[in-house]
């Protein structure tokens, strides 16, 4: 491990990297200053035009900005890639992506079920330029290789099913991208790097929404995409520049905050999770857990072999339909009704309520819909939040 004396300390551990590294040179503070300002401004004509040449200038904020510049460098640290870009939130990074890396006529295949903002963007908007979209079960490869067709230019997946916690093949699936030279992307928003890191399996290009656990405390709407440095210079040269959904400085400032106690934060978030997961487990009232790390579930061994542990995020199936979903989430109250996850709070949502039915029209996720229950596990106390679950369930 480099030595702290060094300022090299990229490649220490995660926690270590995220105390430390990018916010080293502000004249010793140990919290690095917010720049909330718009414009650079040059002392001469000659400095300006030098600037436009240098990689670490600034003259813009919708360009860049060195409390952005903080937050992206710890970003791509902390997934191992080259370099990264932050946005204005998730959909802003998913759909700058999918802008600079599609052309008229290109052709996507999609795992399903995917979150509802990267289903509208493939199924409804692209379409308008001439790009289309299948959506295939990713744990089947057959499926993969056989929605490839002679325009299609990338594979898009995400690293976890949004509500289901469904697992695939990783180094399969960037097996067949590479036997068709396809671009891979994958969103990780709900795997998070502190569980997988989808670019040291081959990927070429990682999203999340950072909204979610890389800042933890429900208080920033940002994206941010993660690849090589010629893909994020060719992002930021024009998605981020003409499209302008850049992330402000002073949420860039609260991301950075909340990376500091990133790696911590992921410790109780699992920890409590897989308490609740296994007390569920076992309630007669409960018909299936959706935690793949789970040794009865019958993805464990894929799962225990491609992810380094769980987040606080997972799901589970009632008997019963909507109404007695409903009459569960209504009689929680420490678990509170919300779309997100990943911050402080411990929040349950029903995909029942959100998820497009066409995604999972005449599939077998179709009739799960209505029974199941999101849970995204917060930060308070184990105990309360087992009993507030088992009181729920007591009706």
């Amino acid at each position: 491990m480099s030595k702290l004396q060094g300022k090299e300390i990229k490649d220490a551990g995660m926690q270590t990297m995220l105390a430390h590294y990018g916010d080293e040179t502000f004249h010793g503070a140990v919290v690095p200053p917010v720049f909330i300002n718009t414009v650079f401004a040059f002392d001469s004509y000659e400095s300006f035009q030098r600037s436009q040449w240098q990689d670490e200038a600034y003259y813009y904020s919708r360009v860049s900005n060195p409390t952005q510049q903080i937050a992206e460098k710890k970003l791509a640290a902390l997934e191992k890639g080259e370099a990264a870009k932050l946005f204005a939130s998730g959909m802003a990074a998913i759909s700058s992506t999918l802008l600079h890396c599609l052309r008229q006529g290109d052709h996507v295949v999609c795992s399903y079920p995917i979150y509802n903002g990267t289903y509208q963007m493939l199924q409804s908007y692209l379409t308008k330029f001439g790009i289309t979209v299948d959506f295939v079960d990713f744990r089947q490869l057959d499926q993969v290789r056989a929605a490839i067709k002679p325009n299609t230019k990338m594979l898009f997946c995400e690293g976890l099913s949004t509500f289901f916690m469904d697992v695939f093949d990783i180094p399969a699936v960037v097996q067949i991208a590479k036997e068709y030279e396809l671009l891979t992307i994958m969103d990780n928003t709900c795997a998070t790097p502190a569980t997988l890191r989808p670019i040291e399996w081959g990927f070429d290009i990682v999203i999340h929404s950072a909204s979610k656990y890389l800042c933890g405390h429900s208080d920033v709407t940002a994206g941010v995409v993660i690849a090589s440095q010629e893909i994020i210079d060719g992002i930021a040269k024009s998605e981020v520049v003409l499209l302008g959904a850049t992330l402000a400085p002073l949420e860039a400032w609260l991301l950075t905050r909340g990376l500091k106690t990133f790696g911590l934060r992921m410790k109780q978030h699992a920890e409590s999770a897989k308490r609740i997961a296994v007390m569920l487990s076992s309630h007669p009232k409960v018909m299936r857990v959706n935690f793949p790390l789970l040794e009865q579930h019958e993805q464990h061994e894929l799962a225990a072999g491609q992810f380094s542990g769980n987040t606080g995020l997972f799901s589970f199936e009632l008997n019963g339909g909507a109404a007695v979903v409903a009459r569960m989430m209504n009689r929680l109250q420490i678990f509170k009704i919300g779309v997100s996850w990943g911050g402080f709070e411990s929040l349950v949502y029903s995909p029942g309520l959100g998820i497009n039915p066409y995604q999972t029209s005449r599939t077998e996720h179709e009739t799960r819909l209505e029974r199941t229950i999101r849970l995204s596990v917060g930060l308070e106390d184990i105990e309360d939040l087992m009993e507030d679950m088992i009181e729920a369930l007591d009706f």
